[in-house]
C-alpha cells in the first residue's frame, strides 16, 4: 500500500501503524488501541479537506447501524469521533482479505467456497434487515474473510432504515452491483441488498462484474439488460444456484426472494452444489472448475474465444445404486431387530447407563455446522434427560432420600461438568472451547453415573471402597442381561443416521460413478 503522511500520527486514542486501503468514502488504516493495547482499523472519513458536519452526521450515523447489530457475522465499530479536523470511526480489526481482494490474489472461488461466502453474507444481512436498516453497499470490497475463514460484512456507511430514500435526490450504492432501482433514489428496501449479493455471488464465482464498461454504463445496463447467466463462464455451477442468481438480481424488486430468510433456506438445500444428468435422476457432485490464472473478463484474441467459453459436454449418466427410501426402509429393519428386541430384558442399571449416553451424546452435535438451530434446543434436552435418567434410577426403595455429601459433590460437579460440555460446544466460537466440550461432556456423563450407583451405597468403608462395590454389582447386572447387546445397537443405529444424514448433504462420487439416488 502508498505511503501515507498519517501513518505514525495519533487519532483520538489510536496510533496509525500502516495504510491498508481508499475507497470512496474515505481510507482505512491499522491502528493500535492505545488505552487497550489492542489492534483495531480506523477509518477516516473523506472531509474535503475541512471539517463537514454532514461527514460526522454520516460516520456516527455507520457506527449506530452497526452498534444494532448484535451478530458474529457484522464488524464490531467500537467508537466514532473527530480529531484535528480528521473524522474517524475505530472497528474490529479483521485478520483477512476482502472477497475482492481473494479473488484477485487467487481467482474465483469454487462454487462451494463462492456459497459458503454468499451464504454468511446472506445471514448478516438477515440480521441487519430484522434491526429495520438497509446495507446498500454490499459488495465484494465489503465482504471480509478472516485468517479462520470466517465471513464478515463490514462498512455501513450507506446504510439506512428500511422504507426511507437516500435524502438528497441522488443514488448511493456502487455503480457495478448496486440494484436498479437504487440507482434513481429509490427508497432503501431489503430488496436493494439482494440484488448486490446475488451481482456479488457472480463476482465470486467468474472473477468480474455482471456488466462492464464505465460507471455510466453499469449503471444504465443494471436497468435496461438482463444479467448474463453464470453457467455462460462456470458449467459447473449448478442450475439451482443459477436460477437463485438470476432471481435475486431481477430487475423487478417484487420478483426478488421476499427475505433474506428465504435466501438463506434456499442456499441450504444441497442441489445448490449439486445437479442432475439428462434423466433428472441421480444427483452427482460437480467436477471441479477448470484452473484459472487469469480474470476470464481480460480481453482475449477472437480465435481464442470460442475455446475459453465452450462448457465439456457432460458425462453419460449411470445406474443408481438405490434410493433414500431404500436405503432407510432396511435402516428401520436393522434398528428393530438391534434395539427392540434385546431390551426386553431392561433391568433398572440401564438407566445408569442412559445417564452416561444422554450426557456424552451432546458431544456429536458440535461436529458439523453448529449454527443450525435445533441443535441448542436438542442438546439442553439431552442433558436434561440425563439429569433425569439418574433421579429415575434412585427412585428405587431400596435408596435413601438424601445420599451422602461425597455423593452430592460428585453429582452436582457432573451436572456441571456436561451442562459446560453443552454450553462451550453450541454456543462457544472458538475451536478450543468446542475441544474442551468434548472433554467436560464424557467426564461429567462418568461423574453423573457414580453418583447414581453410590446414592444409596453404605459408605461406612469410604466413598471409593463403596462406588467400587456398587460399580461391580451393576456391571454384573448389565452384562448378564444383555446390556452390551442393548447399548451395542442404539450406538449403531445411532452412528448409521448421523452416516446416512451425511451422505444426503454431502454425496460422494464412486470411481464408478453409480451412487445413492436422494432425490427419491
Amino acid at each position: 500500500m502508498e505511503a501515507d503522511a498519517l501513518v505514525g500520527t495519533t487519532l483520538g486514542n489510536c496510533r496509525l501503524e500502516a495504510l491498508v486501503g481508499v475507497g470512496g468514502m474515505g481510507r482505512v488504516y491499522r491502528a493500535r488501541q492505545l488505552a487497550l493495547g489492542r489492534i483495531v482499523a480506523v477509518k477516516l472519513m473523506n472531509c474535503g479537506g475541512t471539517l463537514n458536519s454532514l461527514v460526522y452526521e454520516a460516520a456516527l450515523a455507520e457506527a449506530r447501524a452497526a452498534a444494532k447489530l448484535d451478530d458474529p457475522r457484522v464488524v464490531i465499530v467500537y467508537d466514532v469521533g473527530e480529531d484535528r479536523g480528521q473524522v474517524y470511526i475505530v472497528m474490529q480489526w479483521i485478520e483477512g482479505e476482502t472477497l475482492e481482494g481473494r479473488v484477485q490474489r487467487a481467482g474465483p472461488l469454487s462454487a462451494g467456497d463462492a456459497l459458503r461466502v454468499i451464504r454468511e453474507a446472506g445471514a448478516a444481512l438477515d440480521a441487519a434487515h430484522a434491526a429495520g436498516i438497509v446495507h446498500r453497499d454490499v459488495k465484494p470490497a465489503n465482504i471480509l474473510i478472516d485468517a479462520k475463514g470466517a465471513v464478515r460484512l463490514a462498512d455501513f456507511g450507506l446504510a439506512s432504515l428500511s422504507g426511507r430514500s437516500s435524502g438528497d435526490g441522488g443514488f448511493v450504492g456502487s455503480f457495478y452491483f448496486m440494484a436498479p432501482e437504487q440507482g434513481f433514489a429509490a427508497a432503501a428496501h431489503p430488496t436493494a441488498d439482494f440484488y448486490a449479493l446475488g451481482a456479488t455471488w457472480f463476482y465470486a464465482l467468474t472473477g468480474g462484474a455482471s456488466f462492464k464498461g464505465t460507471n455510466a454504463d453499469a449503471l444504465i445496463f443494471h436497468r435496461t439488460e438482463s444479467p448474463p447467466d453464470v453457467r455462460t463462464f462456470r458449467p459447473d455451477v449448478s442450475a439451482c444456484a443459477a436460477k437463485l442468481m438470476m432471481r435475486m438480481m431481477a430487475k423487478d424488486p417484487s420478483a426478488r426472494p421476499a427475505s433474506a430468510a428465504e435466501i438463506l433456506k434456499e442456499l441450504s438445500n444441497p442441489a445448490m452444489l449439486l445437479h442432475t444428468d439428462e434423466t433428472g435422476s441421480p444427483f452427482r457432485i460437480l467436477p471441479p472448475p477448470p484452473p484459472t490464472t487469469s480474470d476470464i473478463f481480460t480481453e482475449r484474441p477472437a480465435e481464442s474465444t470460442a475455446s475459453v467459453c465452450l462448457p465439456l459436454p457432460p458425462p453419460s449418466p449411470q445406474a443408481a445404486l438405490g434410493t433414500s427410501s431404500m436405503f432407510f426402509g432396511l435402516l428401520g429393519v436393522i434398528a428393530l431387530a438391534a434395539v427392540g428386541w434385546p431390551w426386553r430384558s431392561a433391568v433398572e442399571q440401564d438407566w445408569v447407563a442412559a445417564t452416561a449416553f444422554l450426557a456424552v451424546f451432546p458431544v456429536l452435535l458440535t461436529f458439523g455446522d453448529r449454527r443450525s438451530p435445533w441443535r441448542r434446543p436438542v442438546g439442553v434436552a439431552l442433558w436434561a434427560g440425563s439429569v433425569a435418567c439418574l433421579f429415575e434410577f434412585v427412585r428405587g426403595p431400596e435408596r435413601v432420600p438424601v445420599p451422602c455429601l461425597e455423593t452430592m459433590i460428585v453429582g452436582a460437579l457432573g451436572g456441571a461438568l456436561s451442562l459446560g460440555g453443552v454450553y462451550l460446544g453450541l454456543w462457544g466460537t472458538d475451536a478450543e472451547e468446542v475441544l474442551w466440550a468434548r472433554v467436560l461432556a464424557p467426564a461429567g456423563g462418568a461423574l453423573l453415573a457414580a453418583s447414581a450407583l453410590t446414592w444409596g451405597a453404605p459408605t461406612d468403608g469410604g466413598w471409593g471402597g463403596a462406588f467400587a462395590a456398587a460399580a461391580g454389582t451393576a456391571w454384573r447386572a448389565w452384562w448378564s442381561t444383555g446390556g452390551a447387546w442393548r447399548w451395542g445397537g442404539l450406538a449403531a443405529v445411532t452412528g448409521a443416521l448421523a452416516a446416512a444424514r451425511r451422505l444426503k448433504t454431502v454425496a460422494s462420487t464412486p470411481s464408478d460413478g453409480r451412487k445413492l439416488n436422494w432425490n427419491r
